[in-house]
């Protein structure tokens, strides 16, 4: 990986984590009164700051310009401005916009493209934040620019420094080998920017190669400040791989007027050449002002040029990105849009890789020792049993270890809900308050990824289909802000996440209406339990809503849970009392490697059931078969009946009906059902692994199983899918 690869791996790795801290501190630092706490403030300050220093770092001129805008905004506010409550939202609400764009031009860093979007949108809207009069009389500010002050009463000719002004000179060094001294010495000017207003720079121009000459010289700017130096001081030395720096006062006469422009006193002179001098240099001012607007129309034809190169870069580099070998996908995957690739990146506590550390040494020892036993001619079987033991123990510790490494905590996706709802309440008018309980409960990594979209849908259900609108809750005496609530803990070896909420709850007469509309069922209403009812709307298509809205009536949200909550090996349990509210329960494991099952046997094979989908086994002989006018078997079970799979015949090994076997009663959020096997072999943890590609083309295995694993023989067991069964 080359030196500039590693520079982006690394913006973007911080730089994503910096935006995710700062959605969180924006959607959940405001207090009662809807603004920001001091503590918040400062955060964000300092978020967008470091953001802009990289961005300034690696070349990106627009997120630079961007995030200072920004930082500007939040200077104001904690230095005292007072704002509305109307203008805090506001001020809310584009800083989330510019977090949505940031992530966005990030995530186009990481795919190898540059930033591209246009800023000029967001960037007017940050700009026009603070003032309430947009509509400034451009005139005025052009008439103070052909003032010329004539000397009154003897006045003295001169260019003086403001009150608290002062005028300095700070010298940088970067430490020796660093590289690419060019690039961190305008880091150091875009960081400082905002504290102060640089006059001049040694090297003048840091866009041209002047790495040696910074080596040599150090890099110095000459800057202008109402600030304490303190606050440079801190600003400074936050640039990495800084070796030294100075800040000193600039006194020299000729340094103050060549470079700051702050002329010397003269003596009174009441003569015309006085005045000649005085129209001179106001001429000259005019004249340096037009060459300089002239300079920045033409910076800004020069920037609409290059961003117009940038889009071109972007495109080729999309071209290559999505190129293939077989000419005719080419075209086909230049139609798709571009998707940003998955960040694989994980924070570790250094205290867990200690532990990984230390066992690994010890597992190395103790298999060397194992190994020398056996090798022994006096072989001592119970040492050899004891080592075993301890390797297995370390084995045990290690896989803890491994997991608890990629566990992390659901708080980040937990967060993003309060965004989905606080943007739905704006849009929908709806007055809703969203309760976290538990968002420091850990999952594994993948989890967390695929639980995110599944969490929006249903929290999107719960604020559309659920909450009503406060006029009606006041007709049902019922607090006009409604309350949804998002909780997760662990019990065992799952997590259990809640979505809950106050509403109206579900219309069990409506659900069923619309599923016997659509084909889902063909049972009569008092056939249909509640629980039956509630996970019709689970099904492809499903929805209630007459007319498709923004947020719902296409019947999609629900079966992406259904179908991602299936990919994690999860269940759904739907709760619902009409007028009273609405319960979803998500029952997902811990970790998607790792998996509880019970071995059975069918026929010569030994196939996986999954623990957390078996509800009750009975033994041959104690339980009873019946059978419909259509053929279909059946079990009653303390007077419930349940349909009978035969495994055997599901798999294409056996169609002969016995009473022989052993009946394992499983159950999921699709429903429950009885399966027979030919015997138990006894339960352990397995490995998951996915299916071989051989097997994937043999229709009954891509349909009813779910994954393989490889027993202690070394033979490949396959994982049932008892969601596919039940449904067979």
């Amino acid at each position: 990986m080359s030196e500039i690869d590693s520079l982006k791996e690394f913006y973007v790795q911080e730089n994503m984590q910096l935006l995710e801290q700062l959605e969180e501190i924006l959607l959940v630092g405001q207090s009662g009164d809807g603004k920001l706490g001091s503590e918040a403030i400062e955060e964000i300050f300092r978020v967008m700051h470091t953001i802009k220093g990289s961005s300034a770092m690696m070349g990106y001129d627009s997120l630079t310009k961007l995030t200072h805008s920004v930082e500007d905004v939040f200077d104001e506010i904690r230095n005292g401005l007072e704002l509305s409550l109307s203008k805090w939202e506001e001020v809310v609400d584009i800083a989330l916009a510019t977090v949505d764009f940031l992530k966005e031009e990030v995530l186009n860093v990481q795919d190898g493209l540059l930033p591209e979007a246009s800023i000029d949108e967001l960037h007017d809207r940050v700009l026009n934040l603070l003032h309430d009069d947009e509509n400034v009389n451009e005139n005025n500010e052009d008439d103070k620019l052909l003032e010329i002050k004539l000397p009154n009463d003897c006045e003295k000719i001169k260019s003086t420094q403001k009150s608290g002004e002062r005028y300095l000179c700070i010298k940088v060094i970067f430490e020796s080998g660093c590289g690419m001294e060019g690039i961190r010495a305008l880091g150091v000017l875009t960081m400082i920017d905002g504290l102060c207003s640089i006059m001049q720079t040694k090297p003048e121009d840091l866009n041209v190669e002047c790495d040696d000459e910074i080596i040599k010289d150090g890099f110095i700017m000459y800057a202008k400040t109402m600030k304490e130096q303190s606050e440079l001081e801190k600003c400074i030395e936050e640039t990495m791989l800084l070796k030294s720096y100075e800040i000193i006062d600039v006194i020299d006469e000729a340094q103050l007027e060549s470079i700051f422009g702050i002329v010397a006193s003269v003596d009174e002179k009441e003569d015309e050449n006085d005045i000649q001098d005085i129209i001179n240099i106001s001429y000259e001012n005019i004249k340096n002002e037009i060459e300089r607007e002239e300079t920045e129309k033409e910076e800004t034809k020069n920037n609409e040029i290059e961003k117009d190169e940038i889009q071109k870069i972007n495109e080729a580099l999309k071209k290559e990105i999505h190129n293939e070998p077989d000419k005719k996908g080419s075209n086909k995957q230049a139609n798709q849009p571009h998707t940003h690739n998955k960040n694989n990146y994980l924070t570790v506590n250094i205290d867990k890789v200690d532990t990984l550390m230390n066992l690994v040494g010890e597992i190395v020892t103790t298999e060397s020792m194992v190994e020398k036993q056996s090798q022994l001619e006096n072989f001592d079987s119970d040492n050899f049993e004891k080592q075993a033991r301890r390797l297995h123990q370390l084995t045990n510790e290690l896989q803890d270890v491994v997991m608890s490494i990629r566990m992390v905590p659901i708080s980040s996706t937990f967060t993003k809900m309060q965004r989905v709802v606080r943007d739905m309440s704006k849009k929908t008018g709806k007055i809703v308050d969203l309760v976290l309980i538990g968002e420091q409960t850990e999952v594994d990594k993948n989890i967390l990824e695929n639980i995110s979209d599944p969490l929006m849908h249903m929290i999107r259900n719960s604020m559309d289909h659920g909450i009503e609108m406060p006029d009606v809750r006041r007709e049902n005496s019922k607090p006009e802000k409604a309350t949804v609530t998002l909780e997760a803990k662990n019990t065992g070896g799952d997590v259990v996440i809640i979505i809950k909420d106050d509403g109206k709850g579900l219309d069990k007469e409506v659900i069923i209406k619309k599923a016997i509309e659509k084909g889902i069922t063909s049972k009569s209403i008092e056939e249909i339990s509640d629980k039956e009812a509630y996970n019709f709307i689970l099904a492809p298509g499903f929805s209630t809503n007459t007319a498709v809205t923004e947020y719902s009536g296409r019947g999609v949200g629900m079966d992406v849970v259904h179908t991602n909550i299936r990919k994690l090996r999860g269940s759904i349990s739907i709760d619902s009392e009409k007028g009273k509210g609405t319960m979803i329960v998500l029952r997902i494991p811990l970790t998607l490697a790792i998996v509880d099952g019970m071995k059975v046997q069918i026929g010569n094979e030994i196939y996986i059931i999954p623990s957390l989908n078996i509800k009750e086994v009975f033994r041959q002989g104690v339980y009873d078969i019946v059978e419909n006018p259509n053929g279909e078997e059946h079990s009653i079970i303390r007077g419930n009946c349940y349909e009978i799979r035969r495994l055997s015949n599901i798999l294409g090994i056996n169609n002969a009906k016995s009473d022989d076997g052993i009946m394992i009663l499983v159950e999921s959020e699709m429903g429950n059902a009885c399966i027979i096997v030919d015997g138990i072999i006894g339960q352990q943890q397995v490995v998951i692994k996915p299916i071989p590609a051989l097997l994937t083309q043999f229709e009954k295995v891509q349909n009813c199983m779910s994954g393989c694993s490889i027993l202690e023989d070394g033979s490949i067991s396959l994982i049932f899918d008892v969601n596919s069964i039940i449904n067979k």
